[in-house]
């Protein structure tokens, strides 16, 4: 690529939960944008507040850079909203500018490790795991408990039988620290989902192409 970053004429709105993967790469030096916002993560369990928090960091984001340099980061299937089924993560992001990118993946995750990756990753299971990333495992309780709510006994009814593991997919070398320095929050992971936990280092090769496709 060169000195010069082609991401430094973008802003980038993204879901908190890549902001572990993105903050790497713009420490390792190859993302380098005119600004970077990123709305609370978790959102997706609260569909209305998820589409508040993106509407305002967009009309933010449009104050820096024209709509044609605005990558959003966040999945096709991130928002889904059962009182508004023809709404959806793209009409909320064209209501703010016509020519607004978005990362054409899934979900996170599918950002980190695209369906081939996983199914060779599962061993032909990619369905039987409940993929995780950094920011899923720095955010579970946020996300289960307070937001949705669960306790013990929901989390038994909705994870061991319909998941053979938790996979994490480490893109930025945090296993060594869960796993030597804090064990015991991956055992309160376990425990509370009664699902074996793996972490799994990947390279970040997939997201910064599709970082590079939306320009």
């Amino acid at each position: 690529m060169g000195d010069r970053s082609p991401f430094e004429e973008y802003c980038i709105v993204s879901c908190g939960m890549l902001q572990p993967e993105l903050s790497y790469l713009m420490r390792t030096g190859f993302l380098s944008p005119r600004a970077i916002a990123f709305t609370p993560p978790g959102l997706h369990a609260i569909p209305d507040r998820l589409e508040k928090h993106l509407t305002k960091r967009l009309e933010e984001a449009k104050v820096i850079c024209p709509p044609h340099r605005i990558i959003v980061a966040y999945g096709r299937k991130c928002y889904l909203n059962p009182d508004d089924p023809s709404k959806n993560i793209d009409s909320i992001i064209r209501s703010v500018g016509e020519g607004i990118r978005r990362v054409q993946a899934d979900y996170c995750y599918d950002m980190l490790a695209g369906r081939e990756e996983r199914e060779r990753i599962s061993g032909g299971e990619p369905d039987k795991i409940l993929w995780f990333t950094p920011g899923w495992l720095e955010n579970w309780k946020l996300i289960y408990q307070r937001y949705l709510g669960w306790d013990k006994a929901d989390a038994n009814a909705n994870f061991p039988g319909f998941y053979r593991k938790i996979i994490v997919l480490d893109g930025i070398g945090i296993s060594r620290r869960y796993i030597e320095e804090q064990p015991e929050k991956v055992l309160e992971l376990f425990d509370w989902t009664g699902v074996e936990v793996e972490f799994r280092e990947i390279s970040l090769d997939r997201l910064k192409k599709l970082l590079l496709g939306c320009l």
